[in-house]
């Protein structure tokens, strides 16, 4: 072979390993929506130790992306900084994050003509996910959901897929809702008890492909719910089950059933001047704070049954709204508290006020009764 065809073919390959950036890694897709546009490739500069997102966008849009700590990160010391943004080269100044443990999830608004996002930290790490099957870097994530805490009131549905998917969701909460989506995503999505009683959801969710899997994962204070997996084709997935009540740290349990129930609506003035007493007095000071955790535990153990009764019986009905009307009379004057010592004050007040009403006022015309019958006799 002619030796100066090996030394070309050598100097080409040298050039050619010199000309192929040796700090742009791809790496395993982090969790992701966008609407206007569509990801076409993640990389890594682990010099600039930045994340850069090419991206086809078709119209103005936002990409809502979650980055896990242990991919990049930006910090002084233990304290959180900012992470640097530019969007097709121009600076983005403002954006929302939402912070965790374990990851920073952003909002990146961009226009039609945008085709790039760098995103710069202070610190790119190894990717070790590489090493993980797919079913193993589905259970770690899943480990690191139950980690992380969801607002009260909130559940989170974990889709996990490497094709198109659609279908619909719902709780007691809200009503029927079409999700759909493609590879994995998350869904945060109500699910509180309401009426003292646990709250239901459920959630179908199909391939619209025929090739690849889905699984769905449904979690609620750090706890699974329910789950499902497929790989057939055009594949379904049907979950359904109760909420997770936190009796134990919600003081805001339900509403306000028995004046519901009496006054046949949420919006009836008797049921907005409990609520807004509860809100703005009782519940803005400390031991306002205290008192509804405990009335709580006592006031749902039995309030649904007598809501209950009262929808199934309009007589009763009418002798609770005759019985809890001076009630409601003596609760007013609550909404002149302010601090603590007022509610203090007020409320004992209010305790005594409606002893007399009703304890020792019926006890004495019971008594008074009692006395006259006698006498007859």
């Amino acid at each position: 072979m002619n030796i100066g065809i090996i030394v070309i073919a050598l100097f080409l390959v040298m050039i050619g390993s010199f000309a192929t950036p040796t700090f742009a890694q791809q790496f395993t897709e982090p969790k992701y929506e966008i609407r206007g546009g569509e990801i076409l490739e993640f990389n890594i500069d682990s010099e600039t130790t930045s994340l850069i997102i090419s991206l086809d966008s078709r119209t103005r849009g936002e990409l809502i992306i979650t980055l896990p700590r242990n991919l990049i990160d930006s910090k002084t010391d233990s304290g959180d900084n900012n992470f640097n943004i530019l969007v097709g080269g121009l600076t983005l100044h403002f954006f929302d994050e939402t912070v965790t443990p374990i990851d920073r999830t952003i909002t990146i608004p961009f226009t039609r003509s945008d085709n790039e996002i760098i995103i710069t930290g202070t610190h790119i790490f190894a990717q070790t996910t590489t090493a993980l099957t797919k079913p193993q870097q589905i259970e770690k994530t899943i480990e690191e959901e139950l980690q992380s805490e969801i607002l009260e009131g909130k559940a989170k549905l974990l889709i996990f897929s490497d094709t198109e998917w659609s279908g619909a969701l719902q709780s007691s909460s809200f009503d029927y809702t079409e999700v759909n989506g493609k590879r994995d995503t998350s869904i945060v999505f109500g699910c509180e008890s309401s009426m003292g009683r646990e709250a239901v959801f459920g959630a179908k969710i199909q391939k619209t492909t025929q090739d690849g899997y889905l699984r769905i994962v449904a979690i609620q204070n750090q706890e699974i719910m329910s789950q499902g997996s497929t790989v057939s084709q055009f594949g379904e997935i049907l979950i359904n089950g109760n909420c997770v009540p936190d009796f134990e740290n919600n003081t805001e349990v339900g509403g306000c059933l028995i004046a519901t129930a009496t006054y046949g609506s949420e919006m009836a003035p008797q049921v907005q001047l409990l609520r807004e007493i509860r809100d703005n007095q009782l519940m803005s000071t400390e031991s306002g704070a205290s008192f509804m955790s405990g009335f709580n535990q006592l006031y749902y153990s039995f309030s649904p049954y007598i809501a209950d009764m009262e929808r199934e019986n309009p007589v009763f009905k009418e002798m609770v709204k005759i019985a809890i009307t001076p009630l409601l009379t003596s609760l007013s004057v609550m909404s002149m508290a302010d601090s603590d010592q007022e509610i203090i004050g007020y409320g004992t007040g209010v305790i005594l006020m409606n002893l007399g009403m009703y304890v020792a006022i019926p006890g004495m015309m019971i008594y008074g009764i009692s006395k006259t019958r006698k006498a007859r006799f």
